[in-house]
């Protein structure tokens, strides 16, 4: 039975075999051919794309908060007045158990939204931070850049803190068993804890998703980082914190993996 069993994996080590060698010659080829074209590169993008990215930086930073906060609120108040009607209707007849996935769908969906807004805002503040004039405000459009920068973010942080917390609340409601507040430092810690095994298989399916989109992303940052060292001078910092993100999520899941592993 061995015999047989180590003659599957070899046949199947030689299938995949095949395919991995050609995306490497593949790889191989490019990488080549990006490097000897690397020279003519740098000279047609090399000041071109950052200074056009800055001057785009500089037209959106400033507004650029506010506005997503803005739209946010907005779809927030449609979406989560419907679900709610739409809840407190299902709880009169409770026939329907479709009506409530579909709840749920849609406040998942602003709960996406939201996260994202969340981290568009913190990369606005972080750009803006090295943009904006805040030494040289004598012009009245300067000021006005400044004062919707810092408005926007307030914005951002405080409507996607309220409006996760409204989802959350309701998604309680809806099923009594969850437990945590938004508010609490150990919220995800105590909200896992309290789902049921249909729930934490959804979210263990959708963070091992997460951990390979972000191993995926790592390797694109990685070579972006590689070829911005030649082409406009990144130097070691971005390639350096990618590595770091790449190591920790590694290493987390695998400790994580290993210790579930004994538990069993």
């Amino acid at each position: 039975m061995n015999n047989i069993r180590e003659s599957e994996i070899k046949k199947e080590d030689k299938k995949a075999f095949k395919g991995f060698a050609i995306v490497l010659v593949i790889s191989f080829i490019f990488g080549a051919i990006l490097g000897e074209m690397s020279g003519y590169l740098k000279e047609i993008l090399g000041d071109s794309v950052p200074s056009l990215l800055i001057n785009i930086l500089n037209v959106i930073t400033p507004f650029a908060s506010l506005i997503f906060s803005i739209l946010l609120i907005i779809a927030y108040k449609i979406i989560y007045t419907n679900s709610r009607k739409e809840y407190e209707l299902w709880k009169q007849t409770s026939e329907d158990d479709n009506t409530i996935d579909k709840i749920e769908e849609k406040l998942s969906y602003i709960l996406l939204v939201t996260s994202i807004n969340m981290i568009l805002g913190l990369f606005f503040f972080g750009v803006g931070t090295i943009l904006l004039p805040f030494d040289d405000m004598n012009g009245e459009l300067s000021i006005i850049k400044v004062i919707c920068y810092t408005i926007g973010f307030i914005i951002c942080i405080v409507s996607s803190i309220l409006i996760q917390n409204k989802i959350v609340n309701l998604e309680k409601e809806i099923n009594p068993f969850l437990k945590g507040s938004v508010y609490d430092t150990k919220f995800s810690e105590k909200w896992v804890d309290s789902c049921d095994e249909a729930i934490k298989l959804s979210i263990y399916k959708s963070a091992y998703k997460a951990f390979s989109s972000v191993s995926t992303t790592c390797v694109i940052l990685w070579i972006f980082c590689v070829l911005g060292s030649f082409l406009w001078d990144f130097g070691l910092l971005p390639i350096t914190m990618v590595t770091i993100i790449w190591l920790v999520q590694t290493v987390s899941y695998c400790m994580e993996s290993i210790k579930c592993s004994k538990s069993k």
